[in-house]
């Protein structure tokens, strides 16, 4: 169910600037975020910008090509990318096709270029978010950085990092609420939380509108 802003959740930047940093403003992003939808039409500027990335000088980044040595992970990618799109966008279906092979080539060209990262089930969930948010010249660049920075500790070989993060997941549940993350503990760590967190919540997420103010 959307939910539209009242006037005093209108979702534009507050025009307080303390905690400005960098040119963002980090305490009025912050206040943006928890606000019902999130930054909205701004995610289109703002995401890059968070991410510290620009266009590529000569406009669209220039995917690798399919002589490329292919990497160990395409099977799985092929697997996932043939089953995205289908809860959003709504009413596409005759442009899904479409939609998938460009996702393909996206998380191929990723993975080309970044061989020692290991794809996860439901990173493509991560990459449609971005792929339907951003325009063509900033998918790959956008995509890589968010990889490299932001989900990096589930491409590796082991799952040592995940294990840590629901350990810590674990420990702000006890701080938040003792008695709910009491009930929560019939096994050791948070593993129902897992898809969540791994993929940014867009594994779960009904409509790519209200619910990616989680992003």
């Amino acid at each position: 169910m959307d939910i539209e802003p009242t006037v005093e959740q209108s979702n534009t930047m507050p025009e307080s600037h303390s905690g400005t940093a960098g040119g963002i403003d980090w305490e009025g992003l912050r206040e943006l975020s928890l606000r019902p939808g999130g930054f909205r039409e701004e995610r289109l500027s703002l995401w890059p910008k968070l991410l510290k990335v620009d266009p590529p000088k000569e406009g669209k980044d220039v995917p690798i090509g399919s002589e490329e040595e292919a990497h160990q992970d395409e099977n799985q990618i092929k697997l996932d990318t043939n089953r995205s799109f289908v809860m959003y966008p709504v009413g596409v279906t005759d442009e899904r096709d479409t939609l998938q092979e460009d996702l393909h080539e996206l998380l191929i060209s990723m993975f080309r270029r970044r061989r020692k990262l290991n794809y996860f089930q439901g990173y493509h969930d991560i990459a449609s978010v971005l792929y339907l948010t951003l325009p063509p010249e900033l998918h790959l660049v956008c995509l890589e950085k968010l990889s490299l920075h932001r989900v990096r500790d589930y491409m590796v070989s082991t799952l040592e990092p995940v294990v840590g993060l629901l350990r810590v997941t674990r420990n702000l549940l006890r701080l938040a609420d003792p008695d709910y993350a009491q009930i929560l503990e019939s096994s050791p760590l948070p593993f129902y939380a897992l898809s969540n967190l791994m993929t940014l919540f867009s594994h779960d997420m009904p409509t790519l509108f209200v619910d990616t103010a989680c992003l």
